[in-house]
């Protein structure tokens, strides 16, 4: 019998690839430094390939999707889940949706581990639910 777990890490692994095919090599720098770093930093996370959204994400066990990594033709977002909940005293969190907020890059000089690992590690300690989430959005004790 074959193992699941096999076939959706083999069908996850194509789906990436499809992914990143279409990009340019800083493109794909880029999105290979940002992996690198999240799974470096957060060996338990989870990652998979959306192929709708044409974006990587990462999920954590208990908190669901926490980020994603989408690369467009000359820059790379990365963006928290709720990142409209994460403290960010120096205004660096982009974007102006009512939930979602990133960081960009253009360059893998960019890419800071301790403020990606700062705004991880802020969105594993938001409460689980998405109801809990909304209800601190609804009450802006943001």
């Amino acid at each position: 019998m074959v193992s699941k777990k096999l076939k959706q890490t083999k069908d996850n692994s194509e789906i990436i690839l499809e992914i990143l095919k279409p990009h340019t090599k800083k493109v794909l720098e880029i999105v290979s430094s940002l992996r690198n770093k999240i799974k470096k930093q957060f060996p338990d996370f989870e990652e998979r390939g959306y192929p709708v959204w044409k974006a990587i994400g990462f999920r954590d066990k208990n908190s669901g999707y926490v980020c994603g990594i989408f690369p467009f033709e000359k820059n790379v977002r990365l963006i928290f889940e709720w990142g409209i909940l994460l403290k960010d005293p120096n205004k660096i969190l982009l974007g102006d949706t009512k939930q979602i907020r990133y960081l960009e890059y253009s360059s893998t000089k960019e890419i800071n581990s301790a403020t990606i690992r700062s705004f991880l590690e802020q969105s594993l300690g938001l409460p689980k639910s998405k109801k809990e989430k909304e209800m601190i959005l609804e009450n802006k004790i943001v």
